[in-house]
């Protein structure tokens, strides 16, 4: 008896005025362009998302028709994903395709358990991929209809697993398993052979290799010894944005010394957008001449994690300033510049006056703009290459390096005339004060960075007293 069902889905996929949408759940760059781009050519549309979360939340508003993911990806893997997915109301019918290498049985049951449609395994072959979309989606109305759910118990690596799915379901993923199981043995089957000469080992390495460099997510860029391109896989295409033509023949754009190091490499696109790369230099031998492979991964959004985690520990959050272990940091090395290079350096301590009773009288809130107000006077006055740092609740410090040539005595009436400007625009609850306290680095007193702000601050407190008595002097 014909499938009715089947040819009923099919007929419907051919009606369809509109793409369907499917969903892209890939952590790779590389490989997240490239099966975009073969879902694009084949008529589907494409949404992508970078991890489990983000998926996630692209599903629950755009409802697609499929969902393709990867399995292993940070913040939230594909299980987990899949799982949510399901246990989601609008998106429980979603048939969701999991991305693996399917190394490990178990994989099999974690895929029934979280209620997986589908497994294709690394690397996949695009014609397979469309055949078995196009199969997902012809049996949607099918398991819509109101297939009933089974519970099967299963005793495998010495557990038992109880499942609960569909029988479509269940036949889906258990075929498409087979399926890869017997892909892959057809693979090994050509690949082993029975190594009849040497010559056919080397054909089947050779085309091993080959497939290797076709299906890999990281770029491999092959320079010969006069230092151009030779060789550019597709993932390399992908990740410089241009065909490997446009490469092949063109000299390198990066160093190829340091042969195993990891080096952080900014790799230009046309759009603009630089991507952060971890490239890899080795020797090997291709086609009897000497030459550097470089492997490169896409590592960009590692390193803007990274960077945004040192700026959150080095910055104030309320003013932008620098916190107290970025201005530390940033004066200790400054104090080592002016002994190397026999310059002065000058901290400047400030205090606000009268903060405390801001804060009693007019809330925190009051107390917040003027610490802001305090960092934007203090931006004003200072060079941009001066460090200036919040390092306490309303304590302020800045460090300067000259040559002894600069006017930095002046300072004060600087900031006073900064500050003053900032009190005579708006409608004030309360006017901006500061105390203030200078003291000297010179190579002919090379005393601590701790001396040189302790000082400093004895300095900025004779200011404040004098300040409170309606004295002049301030030194």
């Amino acid at each position: 008896m014909e499938d009715t069902s089947v040819k009923c889905g099919n007929e419907r996929l051919d009606e369809m005025k509109h793409p369907v949408d499917i969903l892209i759940v890939e952590d790779s760059l590389t490989q997240a362009k490239r099966l975009e781009r073969l879902l694009l050519e084949s008529g589907f549309g494409v949404l992508v998302a970078r991890n489990g979360v983000e998926g996630l939340a692209i599903a629950i508003e755009k409802k697609p028709a499929v969902i393709i993911s990867d399995v292993m990806m940070p913040e939230m893997d594909g299980y987990e994903m899949c799982r949510r997915v399901k246990n989601e109301p609008t998106l429980r019918e979603t048939p969701v395709v999991l991305l693996t290498s399917l190394s490990d049985p178990r994989d099999v049951i974690r895929g029934l358990q979280c209620g997986a449609d589908n497994f294709l395994t690394k690397p996949y072959d695009g014609e397979h991929l469309i055949r078995r979309l196009e199969h997902i989606l012809a049996n949607v109305e099918l398991r819509r209809s109101g297939q009933a759910q089974m519970t099967v118990e299963v005793f495998f690596a010495g557990q038992y697993h109880k499942l609960t799915a569909d029988r479509i379901q269940i036949i889906d993923l258990l075929l498409s398993t087979f399926e890869a199981a017997v892909l892959q043995s057809t693979q090994l089957e050509k690949l082993g052979g029975d190594y009849r000469n040497a010559l056919e080992d080397v054909k089947k390495a050779q085309a091993n290799f080959q497939t290797l460099m076709e299906t890999t997510g990281d770029a491999v860029v092959v320079v010969g010894a006069d230092g151009a391109v030779c060789y550019a896989n597709p993932a390399a295409e992908l990740l410089f944005d241009c065909t490997g033509s446009d490469l092949m023949g063109k000299p390198f754009l990066f160093p190829l010394d340091r042969e195993g190091e990891h080096r952080e490499v900014i790799i230009p696109r046309p759009d603009g957008e630089k991507i952060v790369g971890d490239m890899r230099v080795a020797t090997s031998n291709w086609d009897n001449e000497i030459v550097r492979f470089a492997t490169i991964r896409d590592i960009t959004e590692m390193v803007r994690l990274r960077e945004l985690l040192h700026r959150e520990a080095v910055t104030d959050a309320l003013t932008g300033l620098s916190n107290r272990r970025g201005f530390l940091s940033l004066a200790e090395n400054g104090i080592q510049i002016a002994s190397r290079m026999g310059l002065k350096a000058t901290v400047l301590f400030a205090d606000l006056d009268g903060f405390k009773t801001v804060n009693d009288t007019l809330g925190h809130e009051e107390g917040d703009r003027v610490l802001q107000e305090a960092a934007e006077a203090l931006r004003r006055t200072f060079r941009s290459c001066d460090t200036i740092g919040r390092i306490g609740g309303d304590e302020f410090a800045v460090f300067m390096l000259h040559d002894g040539n600069d006017e930095v005595g002046d300072i004060r009436s600087r900031l006073t005339g900064v500050i003053d400007t900032i009190n005579a625009t708006g409608e004030r609850r309360c006017r901006l004060s500061m105390s203030t306290g200078l003291s000297e680095w010179t190579p002919e007193n090379p005393v601590s960075l701790e001396a040189l702000m302790a000082e400093a601050d004895r300095r900025m407190y004779r200011d404040k007293e004098a300040r409170r008595q309606g004295g002049a002097d301030r030194t």
